[in-house]
Order: C-alpha cells, then sequence, then structure tokens
C-alpha cells in the first residue's frame, strides 16, 4: 500500500470512525427509548400487569411476523453481511437500509433476547459502500473502508477496542502479505480510537450507562490451574449445547417455516412465558452481566443455571422463528451466568471459574477464538488475559488426524 493512499484511508477511516459513532449511539438511543415506551410507560399505563411480558412478546410477535412477510429476512444476521463482504468486497444496500432499520427496531423494542450488532453492521456497511459509490472509490479503498467502519463498529458496540479488528481480520493475515496486514492494523487503530471516543463522549454527554462491566478482582494459585482444563472442557460443551438448541428447534418448527406469522408469533409467546418467571430473558443481556456479579452471592445454583441455559435456549428460539439480530451479547450473558453457577460448588477463586468457563464457551460458538478472547478480556482483571486468550484456543483446538500409511 502506497503512502500517500495508506494516508488518504487513515483520514478516511478516522472520519468513518466519527461516523460509525454517531449511528451507533442514534440508533442505540432510538431503540432504548422505543423498549421505554412498551415496557415502562405502556405498563403503567395499564397498571403494570404481572403478565406484561406474556401479552408483549406474543403481540411483537404478530408485527416481527409482519415485518418478515412484507419487508422480507432482516436485518440481516452479521454472518450473512460478512460472507457478502468477503465474497464481493461490498455490501448491497440499494433498498435495504430502511428495511434493516425498521424490521430491527420492530425486533429490538419488543423485548427480543438479541443485540443490535446484526442491524448496526448492515446499516453502517450498506452506508459505507454507498458513500465509496458515491465516491468513486476503487475496489481497494472501498474494501478497506467497509472493514474499517465494521471493525470500528463492532469495537463501539461491544466496548472491546480489540474486538472488532480481531472480528474482520482473524483468519486473514495468511491471504495478504506481512507489511500490508500491519499496515491495515495501524489505519484500523486510528479508525477505532476515533468511534470509541466520540462514542463514549456522547454517552457523557447524555449521562448513558457505562458499557464496562469489570466483574471483579481475582487470585491464581494451585486450585485454579487444576481445575483449568476441567473448567474448559466445560465451557466446550456448553458451547455446543446452543448447536443443539438449534438443531431441536429447526426440527420443530419446520412445518411452519413457511407461515413468518405464525412462527413469529410462536417464538413471541416462548420468549413471553419464559421472562415471565426469568425477566432476565428479555433483551440482549449487556446490562444483566453486571447485575448478576454483584448478585450472584444471594443466588442459588439452581437459578443460575436456569437463567444461562434459558438464555440460550430463548436466543435460539427468537433466531428460529424470524426474530432476526445479534447473539454474542446473549451468549455472554448465558456463559457468566452458567460461570458464576460453577463457583458455587469448585473450591477455587469465582472469577477465574466464570473467566474460563466463559470465554471457552463463547470461542466455541463464535468460532473465533481471538475475537472471543479480546471479547472477555475486559470483563477481566489484567491477569487472568494470558488465561483467556489460552482458553479460547484450547476450545477450539481440534488435533490433527494421523492417517495410518
Amino acid at each position: 500500500m502506497k503512502l500517500r493512499l495508506q494516508l488518504v484511508l487513515t483520514l478516511y477511516g478516522i472520519i468513518l470512525g466519527t461516523l460509525v459513532a454517531v449511528i451507533a449511539f442514534l440508533f442505540l438511543r432510538l431503540v432504548n427509548f422505543l423498549i421505554y415506551l412498551v415496557w415502562d410507560a405502556g405498563a403503567s399505563l395499564f397498571g403494570d400487569p404481572v403478565f406484561w411480558p406474556i401479552l408483549i412478546c406474543t403481540l411483537g410477535g404478530v408485527f416481527v411476523g409482519l415485518s418478515r412477510k412484507h419487508i422480507g429476512p432482516y436485518p440481516r444476521e452479521m454472518n450473512e453481511i460478512m460472507g457478502e463482504f468477503h465474497a464481493n468486497g461490498r455490501v448491497s444496500y440499494q433498498g435495504k437500509l430502511w428495511r434493516n432499520l425498521v424490521a430491527a427496531l420492530i425486533v429490538l423494542m419488543f423485548g427480543a433476547s438479541l443485540g443490535p450488532e446484526a442491524a448496526l453492521v448492515s446499516i453502517c456497511a450498506g452506508l459505507v459502500t454507498w458513500v465509496g459509490d458515491k465516491l468513486h472509490f476503487t475496489y481497494q479503498q472501498r474494501d478497506a473502508l467497509i472493514e474499517f467502519g465494521i471493525g470500528a463498529l463492532l469495537s463501539i458496540i461491544f466496548a472491546s477496542p480489540l474486538f472488532g479488528i480481531a472480528s474482520t481480520q482473524e483468519g486473514e493475515a495468511n491471504n495478504i502479505s506481512k507489511k500490508l496486514h500491519i499496515q491495515k492494523i495501524i489505519i484500523y487503530f486510528f479508525s477505532v480510537s476515533a468511534g470509541f471516543l466520540v462514542f463514549y463522549y456522547l454517552l457523557q454527554l447524555n449521562d448513558g450507562p457505562s458499557p464496562f462491566a469489570n466483574l471483579g478482582s481475582a487470585t491464581i494459585s494451585w486450585p485454579e490451574l487444576l481445575l483449568l482444563i476441567p473448567l474448559l472442557l466445560a465451557g466446550k460443551y456448553f458451547g455446543k449445547v446452543y448447536g443443539i438448541f438449534e438443531t431441536g428447534i429447526t426440527f420443530a418448527t419446520r412445518k411452519i417455516q413457511s407461515k413468518p406469522i405464525m412462527l413469529a408469533v410462536s417464538g413471541g409467546l416462548i420468549l413471553g412465558v419464559f421472562a415471565f418467571f426469568l425477566p432476565n430473558m428479555l433483551y440482549s443481556g449487556e446490562h444483566g452481566v453486571g447485575e448478576i456479579a454483584k448478585e450472584y452471592d444471594s443466588m442459588s445454583i439452581y437459578l443460575l443455571l436456569a437463567i444461562g441455559f434459558a438464555k440460550l435456549f430463548v436466543t435460539r428460539i427468537c433466531l428460529g422463528t424470524g426474530w432476526r439480530g445479534g447473539h454474542i451479547f446473549p451468549i455472554i450473558f448465558a456463559s457468566i451466568a452458567v460461570g458464576f453457577a460453577l463457583t458455587k460448588i469448585l473450591p477455587a477463586d469465582p472469577i477465574f471459574i466464570v473467566a474460563i468457563f466463559a470465554t471457552a464457551s463463547c470461542a466455541v460458538i463464535l468460532k473465533k477464538p481471538l475475537a472471543a478472547a479480546f471479547l472477555l478480556a475486559l470483563f477481566f482483571p489484567f491477569q487472568l488475559w494470558l488465561f483467556i486468550v489460552v482458553a479460547a484456543y484450547l476450545a477450539v483446538y481440534k488435533p490433527k488426524r494421523v492417517s495410518a500409511s
């Protein structure tokens, strides 16, 4: 990459990071306002009925089904966007930006156990492609800017500066020269830094909640080291439960997949029933992580296990019944809840237990160990970071089979 091109892309990357931060901030503010209208103002208007989750989630299923029927399968999921980007070097946007926005708002305002990242990635990647087309960027420039935009966005949403870089770059270093890879990482740094600073400045201006939820300090001694592998295996198989739920739900709903309204209403009803008994089932779980960390001492192992497994299940229910969105926040919440359940029976530092278990689980589900490690690291103290990276890679490690000669 020539110096002139690198300087131009760095400048565009900083501008893009700033733009992405503003879009993410405005989108999340709008989502929170709509959630307030539905779940706080609406419930108060009717006297806070106890069955409100069942009523609203089922009603939400009607709107989600109508959206799916008349708008289409939106918002697009993050793996779809990344797949299109890596295949074509661009993300199609004609007639799709408003569809992603409207469908995402419907899903999130009615309490889906999903995060906003899928919709935001769809919207921002489409906008960046549109800008590249209008400014007549070269293929290389547009390709780079879309990567920077997605990286900055993911870093902002998940409050992890390195997560966005790992999500878009993991596995790519072998396909490009080392020099070019380093140059792209440098531009990423400026793009992500600009977006990060602008987003959290806007949060401070509006008294927004801090996205950081450090779960506490940890100590490492022989009990923790002896439990490393068992915890890693437990997290790995908890992550595999997510895939089992997906298979079961796909089979159970196979006869109504062609009926979007019935499908979405059934998902909404199940979500509502679970939320009636366990309010943590609503929303992405982003702010629930800190609450679980503060209250787990007073919660039974059975309650924590129920919350964790139920969160995985209702997240897959949402995705399997047309409630489309991101699953990263919910799987973090579910993994941390079950990790805290294990602290009730294992004689080791509780934060160490949660860190290893949750990292292994998320690495298996996301299938990106470095991204999972960067994503989980900021929840835990610095002395656990090396163990988190090791746990992420060991969880997805598959020994090569030696063929008999």
